[in-house]
């Protein structure tokens, strides 16, 4: 039996539908997916220097950590991670396709994502510490988010100056800094 488009009423509405995509999801995620350690900042509580953006005084703070699942990471590994003549290095990138329903338990919201408050959390995945360069959504039903893409930029010894927070991610010296 066909329905009409414009009617509103009926067996299939939007939370029955949004409802049973995030369940499909999360059914995916336990069988198939992965799980990041997701840290936000907090701008509050945080001394943060004003030209060079590294903590100060006590340093960045962050809320966290919370161990957020998702349903695929893509570890792009850097081709070479020493640093090279011009005194730049080049770093690992990290991929995070993840529900939007599993993201807001952790406490991100749609604004979050749009304006891009997400920039200075980050998110620890295979004991390697990444920044969160961008966040996008990447599906939607009637304008309610389903699928969400985080594109993260490893964090190097260097960038970690007064993060005590972060002491358990940095690297020996003489180690590779991307395994």
């Amino acid at each position: 039996m066909f329905s009409r488009l414009d009617w509103k009423r009926g067996r299939w509405n939007v939370n029955a539908e949004t409802s049973a995509i995030h369940r499909g999801l999360r059914g995916w995620q336990r069988t198939a997916g992965d799980s990041i350690v997701y840290w936000r900042f907090d701008f509050a509580g945080s001394q943060v220097d004003d030209v060079y953006d590294e903590g100060a005084g006590g340093g960045k703070a962050y809320y966290g950590p919370m161990t957020v699942p998702v349903l695929h990471v893509d570890h792009r590994e850097a081709p070479n991670a020493q640093p090279r003549d011009s005194g730049l290095y080049v770093v690992d990138q990290l991929y995070v396709t993840a529900s939007f329903d599993q993201l807001e338990r952790a406490g991100l919201s749609y604004l979050d994502l749009q304006h891009g408050s997400v920039q200075r959390d980050r998110v620890a995945y295979d004991n390697a510490l990444y920044d969160v360069t961008h966040a996008d959504v990447r599906g939607q039903v009637r304008r309610r988010d389903v699928i969400v893409s985080l594109v993260c930029t490893q964090v190097m010894n260097d960038e970690l100056v007064n993060d005590p927070v972060f002491a358990d991610y940095l690297r020996g010296v003489g180690q590779n800094p991307a395994g």
